[in-house]
């Protein structure tokens, strides 16, 4: 049975220029299946299901698939020209990675063996090519919604490129381009922190704060405490947080999951 996959752009209803100019977009879906009588079987290929996932040029692609048999998974091309992947150690978990490197019309198989019956998982997470990097002219705004992007799925791309959620800390390792000093990751009880830290420059956090009031009020509610140097962000529809904070050396910008 062929499934197709579509995916959507994230929409940050931010109604500025930027939204337009990068896609940032991330995306980490669980598809559930079942091998059964009814589903295609050819001889030399065996029982299997398939996926339709429409990918660009650049794009990141990483999955992980469960089954109660042992699967084969054969990612192909637009080009038909294709990849295997096996269980290893003789369990059922298949794990595969993949940059793309045709635009067009990718196939996702699952298959088995003639007597091969039963469900399957497939965790797929998703990079575009456009959320991998920082953009060099990015503003402050422009970087909030990289992370942002990011921070739907986990941040798993920023940390060791495991889809699934464990607890742990890292330091993002991208290019910062000189736009915030450091950024790290936590990740306790399946939530996810990230913090970006600026040097605490005159008039700066001001400004961070107008940035953070004119982008995101309309998808997110603001909140100014100017006597603890605090501004507070919650997402109206979602459970995504922003933090501003105020240091005597550094201003930490706080994104979390839930």
């Amino acid at each position: 049975m062929f499934k197709r996959i579509i995916l959507f752009c994230l929409i940050f209803a931010c109604s500025n220029a930027f939204s337009q100019d990068f896609k940032f977009d991330t995306h980490s879906l669980m598809l559930e299946g079942e091998l059964t009588e009814d589903d295609v079987f050819e001889k030399d290929f065996g029982r299997f299901d398939a996926y339709e996932l429409p990918l660009e040029e650049g794009d990141i692609l990483q999955m992980r698939l469960n089954a109660s048999f042992f699967p084969l998974m054969i990612i192909s091309a637009p080009s038909s020209e294709y990849k295997m992947a096996f269980p290893e150690d003789n369990n059922s978990e298949v794990i595969y990675k993949q940059e793309i490197d045709e635009t067009g019309l990718w196939y996702i198989y699952i298959a088995g063996d003639s007597s091969d019956f039963g469900e399957h998982n497939l965790e797929l997470c998703y990079i575009s090519r456009d959320t991998k990097v920082i953009p060099i002219d990015a503003d402050f705004g422009i970087l909030v919604n990289f992370f942002l992007a990011h921070s739907a799925t986990n941040f798993f791309y920023l940390k060791d490129n495991d889809c699934s959620i464990k607890s742990g800390e890292w330091d993002v390792e991208l290019d910062s381009h000189e736009k915030y000093n450091s950024a790290t990751i936590v990740t306790k009880n399946e939530i996810s922190v990230l913090s970006l830290y600026f040097e605490s420059e005159k008039g700066l956090f001001e400004e961070l704060t107008s940035n953070l009031k004119d982008n995101f009020n309309k998808a997110w509610n603001v909140r100014v405490n100017d006597s603890n140097d605090l501004v507070e962000l919650f997402e109206i529809e979602g459970l995504r947080k922003m933090f501003l904070l105020r240091g005597e050396e550094e201003i930490e910008l706080k994104i979390s999951t839930k």
